[in-house]
């Protein structure tokens, strides 16, 4: 489950929750009740997955020949936005 962090505008303190996704964002201030706020965390750590990444891309074989993902991307929507 992740962690979410929240900040009270009011009174300036910073506390941590363990919640699901989908759990109800916590409304007070653990310190004085005040509306807290969920703020976006230094702490979060983000991976890329799949084809198209630095990290996978060095998984290939050195002579499989490389594809130009942002040629490909361009392509696509040529053909989603074609009349």
């Amino acid at each position: 489950m992740p962690v979410y962090e929240y900040k009270c505008p009011e009174c300036g303190a910073v506390f941590d929750r363990v919640q699901s996704m989908d759990a109800e964002k916590v409304s007070e201030c653990e310190a004085c009740g005040a509306p807290a706020k969920r703020v976006f965390s230094s702490r979060v750590a983000v991976v890329y997955k799949g084809w198209g990444f630095n990290h996978t891309d060095s998984l290939l074989p050195d002579d499989r020949p490389r594809k130009d993902f942002n040629h490909l991307k361009e392509k696509a929507e040529q053909l989603y936005y074609e009349d």
